[in-house]
């Protein structure tokens, strides 16, 4: 005859202690249930800017995206590291571009749309040993439009080949609550071995 056997298991949690009772059995085919909440304890969090960088040839290109005030800041620095300076020829009077995509790589937000730009050949260049800063803002109420849905910001010099990208700003907690675990396996075939 087979015995069914109920394994509770509760954990709490205070700050840097903690005290566990999980008992060992073994017991036949199974499934389980856990849950997991807070309790108590104090939640404090900040947006923390995101940042990327890569450079090439002598050239080095930052994206930096914080929030701030509701409002999201991107910029887009170029420096140039070496002796002559850097120029780029452009279709059109576009420069730079920043874009806003969501978790598929739709694109919820572009710089540029909406905007005219002259239609003549033109060129834009970084000085040697100097650099270029490169800026876009969202208002509050266009951020707030897209803040829930925007995983990553994208940014480049317009008719160069490279782009650089880096997370939405991240909201980082800092708090260590108390937290109740529980957890029920009930089973009638092979669950857990010593």
């Amino acid at each position: 005859m087979k015995k069914y056997t109920l394994i509770p298991a509760l954990a709490l949690a205070v700050g840097a202690i903690s005290f566990s009772s999980i008992p060992v059995a073994s017991a036949s085919f199974g499934t389980g249930i856990g849950v997991s909440f807070p309790t108590s304890g104090s939640h404090s969090s900040e947006i923390v800017p995101s940042y990327a960088a890569f450079s090439f040839d002598k050239i080095v290109e930052e994206l930096t995206v914080e929030e701030k005030h509701g409002r999201l800041i991107m910029e887009l620095k170029v420096t140039n590291d070496g002796a002559s300076d850097y120029s780029i020829a452009h279709r059109d009077g576009q420069v730079y571009d920043f874009a806003i995509l969501d978790k598929n790589g739709k694109t919820l937000y572009k710089w540029s749309d909406g905007m005219a730009f002259t239609q003549a050949l033109t060129s834009s260049t970084v000085a040697a040993h100097k650099s270029e800063i490169y800026k876009a803002e969202l208002d509050r109420k266009a951020y707030r439009k897209i803040k829930d849905d925007g995983v990553l910001v994208t940014a480049w010099l317009v008719d160069t080949p490279y782009k650089i990208t880096t997370r939405m700003p991240t909201k980082v907690g800092n708090s260590t609550p108390v937290t109740l675990h529980g957890g029920i396996i009930i089973g009638n075939g092979p669950w857990y071995d010593d």
